[in-house]
């Protein structure tokens, strides 16, 4: 890999780690935080463990902010990213008039929905994640519970028949044996990660470019509405056609990336 395909790499490593895996185990570990912690402190209690029952009770108000935390980015996202445009329906803070005029990215609902779903995700939803990770991994020390990772390490025992065959000599060469050459990852239509996500910028990009477009134009913004005539009916479908074009742009063969 070349110097400057390594530096997007580096760049995105927080990003894709905030959304990996071990960020979805904290959110989960955190939604049962506080009686996971008062459960700890129950049973130093009744252990009669002094030491424990210190830590668990400093591990209460970790599991209370990891709790709240999780409970603000749910709420976050919901009208952010979710239901930006019903939020007036569902009674959540939003525009009140109908208008996005004066809301980040509007006068369009396109442009406001993209801004403000594209700032809950890209900068929200990653810190929120670091200090889940933080809070939740205290909270196992604290409270001696494993981390899932430790729950989940495989046992390092030999299966029997690779034994057998070991011992007979017909042991198949595993992956660090073969050739380099062998060993290369077959390479996807779809691309790269990197080529996913200028796909779908791309994507919204031009969405919102059209709704503007249709809305400067007088047609509206033509994005949930039904069309009124023939005019705003073409509108909605040049609107709409950045989305159903993103299947087709993410397997076309020139995505391939060379061997």
């Amino acid at each position: 890999m070349t110097p400057g395909g390594r530096l997007p790499g580096r760049l995105g490593a927080p990003w894709r780690r905030a959304y990996g895996p071990e960020s979805r185990r904290a959110f989960r570990f955190s939604v049962l935080a506080v009686p996971r912690a008062l459960g700890a402190t129950v049973r130093a209690i009744r252990g009669g463990r002094p030491g424990g029952l210190v830590t668990a009770l400093v591990a209460l108000p970790v599991a209370l902010a990891s709790s709240a935390l999780t409970a603000v980015l749910a709420f976050l996202v919901l009208i952010n990213v979710l239901v930006y445009p019903w939020r007036e329906q569902l009674l959540l803070p939003g525009p009140t008039d109908g208008g996005y005029a004066d809301s980040w990215g509007g006068p369009t609902l396109a442009g406001a929905w993209a801004t403000h779903a594209g700032l809950v995700l890209a900068l929200v939803v990653p810190a929120v994640a670091w200090a889940v990770r933080g809070l939740t991994a205290a909270q196992r020390r604290l409270t001696g519970v494993p981390t899932d990772r430790a729950a989940a390490a495989p046992s390092h025992q030999v299966d029997p028949g690779t034994a057998r065959r070991a011992a007979a000599g017909t042991t198949t060469p595993g992956p660090d044996a073969l050739p380099a050459a062998a060993r290369r990852t077959p390479v996807t239509a779809v691309g790269t990660g990197w080529h996913r996500l200028v796909t779908v910028l791309g994507a919204v990009a031009l969405f919102v470019a059209l709704s503007l477009t249709a809305h400067t134009a007088g047609i509206g913004d033509n994005l949930l509405w039904t069309p009124r005539d023939l005019t705003s009916g073409a509108a909605l479908a040049v609107t709409l056609a950045p989305l159903a074009a993103l299947p087709v742009l993410a397997r076309t063969a020139w995505w391939r990336r060379p061997h």
